[in-house]
Parts: structure tokens; C-alpha cells; sequence
């Protein structure tokens, strides 16, 4: 005789006593995201799917919902009867998507019909790690600066030699910059909000904490190779005269390193 007939509790019984117990309460991190953008090593690609834009990281309490995205945040009731949570919906573009409980993952899938088609399915898994982006504050800012702290870190955080000076350069942590002459910090730049003029190319930018001058870097990751390539202002002739332009273009200044 099985366990199960033992104990006088059918298959189905089991299943659903499995099934209740899965905790969807916590932070939920949008893989397609987070994780693929540590995996490339490139972000501002990934920054143009649509759910980024409102949804880079859910949290869930008991029946309530809130969505945190790149360019807006947003609150929803879930039913968790069903697999089908809730639908989520784009202020941006008008999408809207189910999210579906896919144990241990939940599913982003948008509706069928929709003007604009995604067939992607996007993924969101248990993010403990996490839950610091929103636990003590929601402001918008906030959730980016704790973003921009996040891809430092996983990105960037280490030793390199500067290939043409032989000099170390130390991306440390909290964005601590050490060996990059005139600067002594680094953010890299999160793409939230609207305006942007880098042509979505990838971001990062030196500071100086103490008299404020920064210099913004086109950054392009190759096995342990990092290469840094200056922004400048795109040059627009206009009546006979050339002003800068709105938007930031790829300069001649070229910085090699090599993580060690």
C-alpha cells in the first residue's frame, strides 16, 4: 500500500496541499531583465522591451500587487484561485499582458489580438535578493538609483589594467572610482525615464564628487576586455554655423582595459 493510501489522503488531496503552500508573497525580478542583461553584459538593448517600462520587478502581499518599472509604478489586486494572477496594462504603449502562476515562475503573456505583437514570454522568479529596491522606500528614484547600484556591482565591480598605460583602474564598490585621473566615482546609466540621448548605446559616466564635472563612456564588454569610448555632442550645421546637436554620438578617446 502507498504512503499516500496509508495516510488516507487521495493523489489530488496531496497535490492541492503542494499546490496551497507556494508563497507568492515577495519580490519577483523580471529574468528577461535582470538576468539577461548580466549574462550579455549589455543593457540598454534590453531596456526596449515593453514590460521593462512598467514592470522590472514585482511585489506581492496577500491580494495586492505593485509593479515597478523603468518608467512608471503601478498597484493591482490579484486573485490567487486561479493561475491567471491579474492583468497588468502599459501606460506607455497600452499593451496589456496576463500574469500567470507557473510554479516556481510566474509568466508574463499578452493578450491576444494586441496592436502591437510580443511573442515573447517573459519570465519573473522569487527575488529575495532583491527586496530591498522597495522595502523601505517606492519613490520612482530611489527604485532606479538601487537599479544603478545593482548593474555597478554586477557588472563592473573589480580590477582592471588600463592596456595602453599599464595602470590600474579600480571600479570599487558603491561606486567608488580609483585610477581614472580628474574622477572618482562611476554610475552606469540606468535608461529609466523618457529622454535619452545616447541613441541607446550603453552608459557609463565618471565623476567628480567634488567639483562635479563628469565625462560619459560608450562601454562594450569582450570576454575580460572592457572598452570604453568617449561621448561627444553630434555636430548640426545650420544657416552657415555648426552648433552641438541634441543628441551624444561616439568620439575619437578610447580607454582599453582588461579585468585582472
Amino acid at each position: 500500500m502507498s504512503e499516500i493510501a496509508k495516510k488516507g489522503i487521495s493523489e489530488t488531496d496531496s497535490i492541492n496541499i503542494t499546490k496551497s503552500e507556494f508563497d507568492l508573497n515577495g519580490t519577483w525580478g523580471l529574468t528577461n531583465y535582470f538576468d539577461t542583461i548580466i549574462e550579455s553584459k549589455e543593457l540598454a538593448k534590453y531596456r526596449l522591451q515593453s514590460p521593462t517600462w512598467f514592470a522590472i520587478l514585482l511585489e506581492i502581499e496577500n491580494d495586492s500587487l505593485k509593479s515597478f518599472g523603468s518608467i512608471v509604478n503601478d498597484q493591482y489586486l490579484i486573485k490567487r484561485a486561479t493561475d491567471t494572477l491579474t492583468t497588468l496594462m502599459s501606460n506607455v504603449s497600452g499593451d496589456k499582458w496576463f500574469l500567470v502562476l507557473k510554479e516556481p515562475e510566474l509568466k508574463l503573456i499578452q493578450y491576444p489580438n494586441s496592436e502591437r505583437v510580443d511573442s515573447i514570454v517573459y519570465t519573473f522568479r522569487k527575488r529575495d535578493d532583491l527586496s530591498y529596491f522597495s522595502k523601505f522606500n517606492k519613490d520612482f528614484f530611489i527604485i532606479g538609483n538601487n537599479v544603478i547600484d545593482y548593474f555597478n556591482k554586477q557588472l563592473f565591480e573589480g580590477k582592471y589594467i588600463n592596456t595602453g598605460t599599464n595602470k590600474e583602474i579600480v571600479f570599487g564598490e558603491n561606486g567608488q572610482l580609483i585610477g581614472i585621473d580628474g574622477f572618482d566615482s562611476y554610475e552606469v546609466r540606468n535608461y529609466f525615464g523618457t529622454l535619452h540621448m545616447h541613441r541607446n548605446l550603453d552608459v557609463i559616466t565618471f565623476k567628480n564628487k567634488h567639483n562635479n564635472k563628469y565625462k560619459q563612456y560608450n562601454w562594450v564588454f569582450s570576454d575580460d576586455e572592457l572598452l570604453l569610448t568617449e561621448f561627444v555632442y553630434e555636430k548640426v550645421t545650420y544657416d552657415g554655423k555648426t552648433y552641438n546637436g541634441d543628441y551624444l554620438v561616439l568620439g575619437k578617446e578610447e580607454i582599453k582595459l582588461k579585468k585582472h
